[in-house]
């Protein structure tokens, strides 16, 4: 009986000696042990520590061990049994399983098989350029609708599956928190749990007393503002993270700094640095990275430690040579135009119908909006006699009332209510000389104007109402303005629905046309009180009674929010009304192509953002319509003119949005900056900005100077990976892993071995029935609604999508796996086959090698490697030759079992056949090594990076003789 034993194992390719001198060496990475009676394949050691991977059948499961306590002695798998002579089913069965759950560090975009994603080309750029990095370090800019999360996804899935990356970071914006976790659960197999103020309760009462949830759990997500507090972010720094991904990151990149001297606030920069220093991988996503200033866009650069960034952190200097293959950065008319031009892809992006439906105020609105400026009016007067900072906060709340006008009369009213229940509270426990903020902060005031994220503490809504109930004067002052605030409540519910010529066009004319281009349509507003408004007069009117209407806001949770959204994608027509909740990182483009603004976001980011739920890559409708209804003669109007038309403009000239940093300028400076004269509680808009605390050095994104620093400065098309590149890789990754169509061959083969059945519903839709109690301990007695295409679960979402990723595979793979080690009629081990593909008897050897890349920390990957040998000879086949005798085709044979006994001891008892495999083993190992020198000089002509140290030096760790299959010639002689 043969077996290939670990003291035969080469070093280098240039010295194929052998490695083990003492009865310790056998304890290295990629070696094979054997303790408490299983086999292992070493990771890692570190000191007394060893990090192994079971590898002989049965679950896997990862380990650590303590090499003192521990009797671990060399290992290897049992040669093939030549008295037991399988067949060729049961071992092509168990090759793809080995294949499956094998570290293919040699076959590109494991992630492809490992998620239900359909990337098209251009998403695939990213990965692939993360496949020629030892430390993955990428800023992905690429625009809005290009589909980043789904390119970062890859990347994540990749170093998971390869074994670079156990524990994950995601760090976003706390309103994408529960986008983030659904995406790497729904498309990638990632359980990441949400981690905050609210869910670490209930993390630490599930958890062990004293265990560290940060440390427990290996994939999280968190916001920034949770991250960035102090005693959250030493927690953070105390720990090793193998990936972080950081999320519109433009929120992390340093203030703009005009001077080493200028002063700036630096908390979200300080921990990003901070985390980056630590993090192994770092990927940074943002559609806008550049905001005008250089060293604001270079501190991002600067974050991915590649030395693409010298000078001082005000006056930095991009290395554009080396920063470019870190750099993956698109604009949507980069991509259109390589569709265009080479692609035989049809093109996944619509065409866009925005318009802007203005409409004149009615005289009860009119006069309601008058009233409104003259409280705001009332206030700011009070105010004056106050501390700056009190000044500045009654302008905040000023425009707050201003803009709860505009959006819609029950949104107006009930702010009114709320203020004046503040003022009855205030009866009972008045003190003379109180100061009273309604526990909210200048910023926080300003954020909810300027429509910025409010952070982690407070919703939108809840810093909304804080700002309603801040109180300005002394009693007597605030006695008088309850006044006026019954008076401006009597003409704000005057303003019925009849009277809101926007709530009546919107009735009239725009739902109208909306459902009769597609039977639904989403409603966007700022404004829970407006959703509700909207409701129920939607509701009332008799054209639209037999229509379902969908509300979503940010007080439902996550499994409410989705069985709304599954509502609307199932309704034949419907009308879905939202609030910013679902702005970001929720994709709509399956379920609807038509939304409306029903007022205007102040921030152009957010308006942007709306927009790209449904203008993106793989909307199924060539057109999306936009529609955003403005009241005439208003602030809205002229922030409308500014913002929206001119970056429009500016799109179409260069191809990307101007960037608007709510930290930097505001729309509010930029109005200014045009002149426009705006009233707002009869002041003008400019005496309301002197009143407002600028920020020094603000620029208006919209000059040409600001554009053209961008345009010059950013990486658009400077991608060194091309179209070309990545469909070599896509054709690497299914001969070396298998296509989806090989997967979904494995699961049908599997399930039938174990007498389980799949019955077909409909075209590429299956239901599974589980018989296998192995199995349905897991997945119970029935898979219902499965299909092996992404594509279908792309159009129907409900469908469950069964990749390499998917739970059931990884269970088929390790009970195929299992039964490899058995002696049994499914041996797979051992298989015979007469063909007409070889003249002469012909023995077919597969196997396992498994090589350590002598990085740091090294890493292993694995590979099956097929080696064909004239039986009674010396010819090896060439890899044409064993490519035709792995796909041949076998016809009946009337030898003897003794007789194939006979042949199969001979295979694996010929004295030669240790070299064999050896020479093969290094040529694949020389043949890799300089696959890897190409890339380790491709990145480091770029400048020298101490991380690619040892890229190319490659060893073989360990390598097991897994089948042999003897192929009989059809004719003799």
């Amino acid at each position: 009986m043969f077996s290939l034993k670990n003291d035969t194992i080469p070093h280098t390719p240039d010295n194929f000696e052998t490695i083990r001198q003492n009865n310790n060496q056998f304890l290295s990475p990629g070696s094979i042990i054997k303790n408490h009676s299983r086999l292992w394949r070493v990771d890692e050691v570190s000191d007394d520590v060893l990090t192994a991977t079971s590898i002989d059948g049965g679950n896997t499961i990862h380990r650590r061990f303590l090499i003192p306590l521990e009797d671990i002695k060399p290992g290897n798998l049992e040669a093939p049994n030549p008295e037991i002579i399988g067949n060729i089913s049961a071992q092509d069965l168990m090759l793809r399983a080995f294949k499956l759950s094998m570290l293919h560090g040699t076959a590109p975009l494991m992630s492809l098989q490992r998620s239900r994603v359909i990337p098209t080309q251009y998403q695939l750029v990213p990965v692939v350029m993360s496949l020629e990095m030892p430390k993955v370090r990428m800023l992905i800019a690429d625009d809005v609708g290009l589909g980043k999360t789904i390119e970062a996804g890859l990347i994540i899935t990749e170093l998971l599956g390869r074994q670079q990356a156990t524990r994950l970071l995601v760090i976003c914006p706390a309103n994408l928190r529960e986008q983030w976790q659904e995406a790497l659960e729904h498309f990638f197999h990632i359980d990441a749990k949400i981690i905050s103020t609210r869910h670490r309760r209930e993390m630490e009462r599930l958890l062990p007393p004293g265990t560290n949830p940060w440390e427990y759990y290996p994939f999280l997500i968190t916001s920034l503002d949770y991250a960035k507090m102090p005693q959250i972010k030493v927690q953070i720094l105390e720990l090793n993270w193998d990936i972080v991904l950081i999320d519109e990151a433009h929120n992390v990149a340093k203030p703009h700094q005009a001077s080493a001297e200028q002063k700036i606030k630096m908390d979200r920069w300080e921990l990003a640095e901070a985390i980056s220093k630590i993090a192994k991988h770092l990927l940074l996503l943002t559609a806008t990275p550049h905001n005008g200033y250089t060293d604001t866009y270079a501190s991002l650069i600067r974050m991915l430690n590649v030395d693409a960034v010298s000078g001082l952190p005000h006056e930095p200097i991009i290395n554009r040579d080396i920063a470019k293959s870190y750099i993956c950065q698109r604009r949507r008319k980069d991509v259109e135009d390589w569709f265009k031009k080479s692609s035989t892809e049809k093109s996944p992006f619509p065409e866009r119908d925005q318009n802007e439906i203005y409409r004149p105020l009615s005289d009860a609105q009119r006069i309601s909006i008058e009233k409104v400026d003259e409280l705001g009016n009332y206030i700011l007067n009070v105010a004056e006699k106050e501390s700056a900072y009190r000044r500045r906060l009654a302008r905040w709340v000023v425009m707050h009332f201003h803009k709860r006008s505009l959006s819609s009369p029950r949104a107006l009213v009930l702010s009114l209510e709320n203020r004046l229940r503040k003022y009855e509270e205030k009866k009972k426990i008045y003190e003379e000389g109180e100061e009273d903020s309604a526990g909210i902060t200048e910023d926080d005031a300003r954020a909810n104007v300027l429509d910025h994220d409010t952070g982690e503490k407070t919703t939108d809504e809840e810093t909304g109402s804080r700002s309603e109930r801040i109180t300005f004067g002394d009693k007597a002052a605030q006695e008088r303005e309850v006044a006026l605030l019954k008076e401006v409540l009597e003409y704000a519910r005057k303003v019925t629905p009849a009277k809101d010529n926007k709530l009546q066009d919107l009735l009239e004319n725009q739902l109208r046309e909306r459902l009769k281009t597609y039977p639904r349509v989403i409603i966007f507003t700022r404004y829970k009180d407006t959703l509700d408004y909207l409701e129920g007069n939607i509701k009332n009117s008799s054209r639209y009674r037999d229509i379902p209407i969908i509300t979503i806001d940010g007080s439902l949770n996550e499994l409410q929010r989705k069985e709304k959204f599954k509502d609307f994608e199932s309704s034949k027509t419907a009308i879905l009304i939202a609030t910013d909740c679902i702005s970001e990182g929720i994709n709509l483009q399956a379920a609807c192509n038509q939304l409306i603004h029903y007022e205007l976001p102040w921030n152009p980011n957010r308006l942007e953002q709306r927009n790209g739920r449904i203008d993106r890559y793989g909307q199924k409708e060539s057109k999306v319509y936009i529609r955003t209804l403005v009241m005439k003669d208003t602030l809205e109007a002229a922030i409308l003119k500014i913002l929206v038309q001119k970056a429009d403009q500016i799109r179409k000239d260069y191809g990307f949005s101007p960037p608007f940093f709510g930290d930097d300028v505001s729309v509010l400076d930029l109005i200014r900056e045009k002149g426009l004269q705006v009233n707002v509680g009869q002041r003008t808009l400019d005496d309301f900005y002197q009143a407002v605390e600028v920020k020094k050095g603000s620029a208006n994104p919209f000059s040409d100077e600001s554009i053209q620093k961008i345009k010059s400065e950013s990486f658009y098309g400077k991608t060194e990976i091309d179209l070309v590149e990545v469909q070599q890789k896509l054709k690497e990754t299914e001969r070396a892993i298998g296509s989806s169509e090989q997967i979904e061959h494995f699961v049908r083969s599997s399930l039938n071995k174990l007498n389980c059945t799949l019955i077909e519903k409909s075209s590429e839709i299956f239901n599974i029935e589980i018989t296998d109690n192995r199995l349905k301990t897991r997945f119970g007695n029935k898979i219902e609604n499965a299909t092996f295409n992404p594509k279908c679960a792309f159009v129907d979402p409900s469908l469950e999508v069964i990749d390499l990723g998917h739970s059931l595979v990884r269970q088929l793979t390790e009970l195929v796996k299992q039964s490899t080690f058995v002696d049994s009629s499914s041996y797979g081990r051992t298989a015979t086959m007469k063909t007409d593909a070889v003249k002469q008897t012909t023995a077919l050897y597969n196997v396992i090698a498994r090589y350590v890349v002598q990085t740091r920390p090294v890493s292993i990957i694995e590979e099956i490697i097929p080696i064909a040998v004239v039986l009674y000879g010396e010819n090896v086949f060439s890899r044409d030759e064993k490519d035709k005798l792995i796909s041949a085709k076998p016809i009946s044979d009337n030898r003897t079992a003794r007789e194939k006994i006979e042949d199969l001891k001979e295979a694996l008892g010929r004295c030669d056949l240790t070299d064999i495999i050896l020479r093969k083993l290094k040529e694949r190992l020389i043949e890799i090594s300089r696959e890897r020198k190409t890339i380790k000089e491709r990145l480091e002509k770029n400048g020298t990076q101490d991380w690619l140290s040892g890229l190319d030096n490659l060893t073989l760790g360990s390598n097991d003789l897994l089948s042999v299959t003897l192929y009989y010639p059809a004719q003799v002689g």
